[in-house]
C-alpha cells in the first residue's frame, strides 16, 4: 500500500476539495469534541483549532454567529471574551446523531419492517416530517407510506413526541416470509434507497483513509496533527453515514463496502484519540481555563477506544 506524506497541507487541501464548509466543521468540532469535556469554548481556542483547515478567524466568527442565530450555539460574554456552546436543541439533535455515529456494530434483524403512515399529519408539518423521516433512514414506498427494515423505534418515537404528532400517524410492523418477495424487497431496497451511490461515497472515503491510517500505523503524527485528522476523517465520516439508511446485513449486497468503512473509522479514531485529547487539553480553553477531562462515556465511543 502506498504510504502518504501526512502534514498539515493535506488536512487543508482535503478539506477544501471536500468542499467542507466552515459552519459545517464548527458542528463537527462541537460534537465530537468539545461536548465531551464540558461543552463550552473560548472562540479563540476554536480559532486556532480551525486555521490548519484553511479557515481564517473571519470565516470562524462568521461560521459561530450563523449559528447562534439558528439555535445551534448559545453564547456567554465574560469581559471581551466570548464563549460558545451547543444549545439544548443542538445537544439534542447531535446525541440523536452520535447513537449512529459512533455505534459498534449493526443491530441484529428479525425480518421485521416497520411502516409509518402520515395519515392525520398537517400539510404544514408533513416537510419536517418526510426530512426526519428521510434522516433516520425511512423511504416513501407507494401513497406516502413510509418504510424500513428494521424493528426498532426509538428515534422515531422521539421524532413523534418532539414533533407533536402523536396519534398523528399508524406505525405498523410487517414482515415478507416467502424467499421471492424477500428477494424483491432487496431489490427495491438497492433501488429505493439509492446504494450505489451511497457505495461510492464510501469508497471515496477509503481512498482517502485506508492509506492514512497504515502510514499512521508506523508514524506518530503528534498531538496537533492528530486532532486534525480525527477532527477531518469523523467529519467525513457522518457526512457518509447519515445518509446511509443503516440497513441490516441481510438486505444489503454481499460485501457491503459500508462495513470496511466502519471498521476503518473506528480503528483510525483510537489510534488517533490519546494524542488528540493530548492537544485538546493544552491548547483549547473554557471560562475557567483549560478544558475539563474528557467525559467516560467517550471512551465506548465505537464500541471502545
Amino acid at each position: 500500500m502506498v504510504e502518504v506524506n501526512i502534514g498539515p497541507e493535506l488536512i487543508s487541501q482535503r478539506a477544501a476539495e471536500r468542499n467542507v464548509s466552515c459552519t459545517s466543521m464548527v458542528v463537527t468540532v462541537f460534537g465530537d469534541s468539545i461536548s465531551q469535556h464540558g461543552g463550552w469554548i473560548w472562540l479563540g481556542s476554536l480559532i486556532q483549532a480551525l486555521l490548519p483547515f484553511g479557515y481564517t478567524e473571519r470565516l470562524v466568527r462568521t461560521a459561530v454567529f450563523r449559528l447562534a442565530q439558528q439555535d445551534w450555539l448559545q453564547i456567554k460574554k465574560i469581559g471581551r471574551r466570548s464563549y460558545y456552546c451547543f444549545t439544548d436543541s443542538a445537544n439534542h439533535f447531535t446525541e440523536k446523531a452520535a447513537r449512529r455515529i459512533y455505534s459498534a456494530s449493526t443491530q441484529e434483524w428479525d425480518g421485521s419492517w416497520t411502516l409509518v403512515s402520515p395519515v392525520f399529519v398537517p400539510e404544514d408539518k408533513k416537510g419536517e416530517f418526510r426530512k426526519s423521516m428521510l434522516w433516520q433512514g425511512y423511504h416513501s414506498l407507494v401513497n406516502g407510506m413510509y418504510a424500513h427494515p428494521s424493528s426498532e423505534k426509538t428515534s422515531l418515537e422521539e421524532t413523534l413526541h418532539e414533533q407533536n404528532l402523536l396519534g398523528k400517524v399508524i406505525v405498523f410492523s410487517a414482515s415478507a416470509d416467502d424467499p421471492d418477495s424477500q428477494a424483491a424487497l432487496k431489490t427495491l431496497a438497492e433501488q429505493k434507497w439509492n446504494l450505489e451511490e451511497l457505495r461510492e461515497m464510501y469508497g471515496d472515503f477509503l481512498r482517502f483513509y485506508r492509506p492514512l491510517t497504515s502510514t499512521l500505523g508506523k508514524n506518530n503524527p503528534g498531538p496537533e496533527l492528530s486532532f486534525q485528522i480525527r477532527t477531518l476523517m469523523l467529519h467525513e465520516y457522518r457526512r457518509v453515514l447519515l445518509r446511509d439508511p443503516d440497513f441490516p446485513e441481510a438486505m444489503l449486497p454481499n460485501g457491503w463496502i459500508g462495513f470496511e468503512a466502519n471498521d476503518l473509522a473506528r480503528r483510525l479514531y483510537a489510534l488517533l484519540s490519546e494524542n488528540s485529547l493530548d492537544f485538546i487539553y493544552k491548547n483549547m480553553e473554557n471560562a475557567q481555563g483549560a478544558l475539563p477531562e474528557v467525559n467516560v462515556q467517550y471512551f465506548k465511543r465505537f464500541g471502545g477506544i
